[in-house]
C-alpha cells in the first residue's frame, strides 16, 4: 500500500506541477495578445503625419528665412546668392556691390568654439531697385501669398519683410492677406537708409531666448 500511495501522490506532484506550468504559459501568451491589441488600437499608437515637434510652437526648430523689401510700390525679393557669389568671388574683399545694393561684410572668428560667427550689412539701392523691379499692385497679393505658401509648404521658408516708410502703404494689402492666410511671416520698420542686417552668435545656438 505504502508504494502504491507513493506512486500516487508522485503522480498528483507531476499532475499539479504540469497544470501550473500550463496555467502560466496561457497567463503569457494572454497578457502578449493583450498588448499587442492594445498596441494597434491605442490613440498613442497610431502614426500621424503631422510634424514630430508639437505645441508650443516656440519649441520647434525655426524655419529658414527669405528676405523681402517693401520700399515705394515696390516688393523686392532680396538676392542674397548674388551676396554669396561676390564674397565667394574675393573672399578677402569685405565689402561690394550687388545690382540691388552695397555689403558689408564683417567676419568675427572664434577659435574656441565651433561656431562661425559674422555680421552683415546690406544697403538697398532703392533708386536701382525701382528702376529693375515692376510695382507691385494689390491685384498681385493673392498670387504672391500663394508663392509664399509654397515655399514654406515644400522647404519650410517663411517670408521676412522689410518695410521702408516709402512701402508702409503696399505693404498693408500684404500683411492683411498674410495675417488671413494664416502663414508665418515676420516685418520690420526701417529708417529710410536704414540697412538689413544678419549676424550669427553662439548664443543663437545656446540660449532658447531667442526664437524665430
Amino acid at each position: 500500500m505504502d508504494g502504491e500511495d507513493s506512486v500516487q501522490g508522485a503522480f498528483l506532484d507531476i499532475a499539479a506541477n504540469l497544470l501550473a506550468v500550463i496555467l502560466i504559459v496561457t497567463l503569457f501568451s494572454l497578457v502578449s495578445f493583450q498588448h499587442r491589441t492594445h498596441s494597434s488600437v491605442h490613440p498613442d499608437a497610431r502614426p500621424i503625419s503631422t510634424p514630430r515637434f508639437v505645441e508650443p510652437q516656440r519649441d520647434l526648430f525655426p524655419p529658414f528665412s527669405r528676405f523681402f523689401f517693401v520700399v515705394e510700390d515696390r516688393l523686392v525679393r532680396w538676392d542674397q546668392d548674388a551676396v554669396l557669389a561676390a564674397l565667394q568671388a574675393a573672399p578677402r574683399t569685405f565689402s561690394g556691390n550687388t545690382r540691388q545694393g552695397r555689403y558689408e561684410w564683417l567676419p568675427e572668428p572664434l577659435v574656441t568654439r565651433d561656431i562661425d560667427t559674422y555680421q552683415m550689412r546690406f544697403f538697398l539701392d532703392a533708386p536701382a531697385v525701382l528702376a529693375q523691379e515692376p510695382a507691385f499692385t494689390a491685384a498681385m497679393v493673392e498670387r504672391q501669398i500663394a508663392e509664399l505658401t509654397r515655399d514654406y509648404a515644400a522647404a519650410r521658408i517663411a517670408p521676412v519683410f522689410l518695410v521702408y516708410p516709402s512701402g508702409m502703404e503696399t505693404f498693408v494689402p500684404l500683411y492683411e492677406g498674410l495675417r488671413n492666410a494664416g502663414l508665418r511671416f515676420r516685418w520690420f520698420a526701417l529708417r529710410p537708409d536704414e540697412p538689413l542686417f544678419l549676424g550669427r552668435h553662439p548664443a543663437q545656438f545656446t540660449d532658447h531666448a531667442i526664437y524665430w
